[in-house]
């Protein structure tokens, strides 16, 4: 599977009897900006729970497999069993990553891998460990690789984190989204940023450029699809009807119609005259 396809950035494999400690964790990574499965979060009555387990996995980038003494017990064989998929070396494009909760020996072929120990104290150097492996690498950039080769692009953001960059067709221009929910518009030579574009009211995850570069679509954690006038910087319409994070947003080759994916497991069609929810897919 692509990078680009993957719904989530961490897939959270853990005993129930650890949840309480698993939960912080959950909650620090999904306040830093990073898609993640965690059970309580996902599953939801009526829900086939192995079904939806082997659906978070094989859409996860990152499995953090968080190793215990309860993890060990009679939830072992199902944690296992998700974690070869992560474990192959030909898959670049996964990671995986054991996380220690407590003294318990690592078993068998695990031993083999690196782990990070949430024993160790203070608990924010091994966040910050954590958070670091578990970032997604730079998105979306569809400019030529010709056009950058042997380039540092540097640009004068001072902000928590940007999350996605699409640079634009002729490679001067650069729009991002960022963990302070703005979408941003940048000279690619200079570094500086033209204009901030406010409205998401929570981390912004995919943005596109129109064929005319006048327009962009942008998609977040807020669920909302936004189309913007990146001369005037006026948002022109907000699209709401995704259950979960729009990590996709695209125009149509005739840019009437907009696409959003989601989390949520759907494909929206949306008209970009009227707003209107053509079609689910």
């Amino acid at each position: 599977m692509s990078t680009n396809l993957y719904t989530h950035d961490v897939f959270l494999s853990h005993s129930s009897k650890d949840k309480a400690v698993v939960r912080i964790i959950a909650e620090r990574l999904r306040a830093d900006g990073l898609l993640v499965w965690f059970d309580d979060w996902e599953l939801k009555p009526g829900d086939s729970i192995p079904a939806k387990i082997e659906q978070g996995l094989e859409q996860s980038r990152v499995l953090v497999l968080c190793i215990s003494a309860n993890a060990f017990g009679s939830d072992w064989a199902a944690l296992e069993s998700g974690t070869f998929r992560f474990r192959d070396p030909l898959n670049r494009d996964r990671r995986f990553i054991p996380l220690r909760l407590d003294g318990a020996s690592i078993k068998g072929s695990l031993a083999q891998f690196l782990y990070i120990d949430w024993q160790t104290e203070p608990h924010e150097q091994v966040y910050t460990k954590l958070l670091e492996a578990c970032q997604p690498p730079v998105r979306e950039v569809p400019a030529t690789v010709e056009q950058f080769a042997g380039k540092v692009i540097q640009l004068d953001y001072k902000g928590k984190g940007i999350i996605t960059c699409v640079f634009s067709l002729d490679g001067k221009r650069a729009i991002t989204g960022d963990i302070e929910k703005t979408v941003r518009v940048w000279d690619v030579e200079t570094g500086r940023c033209m204009r901030v574009l406010k409205g998401h009211t929570d981390h912004v995850w995919t943005i596109a450029w129109s064929a005319d570069q006048c327009r962009a679509l942008s998609g977040g954690t807020d669920r909302t699809l936004r189309l913007w006038d990146l001369e005037t910087g006026q948002c022109l319409r907000v699209f709401s009807g995704h259950e979960g994070q729009i990590v996709k947003v695209q125009f149509s080759a005739d840019h009437r119609y907009a696409f959003s994916g989601s989390n949520d497991q759907t494909i929206l069609v949306w008209d970009l005259e009227t707003g209107r929810c053509l079609r689910t897919i």
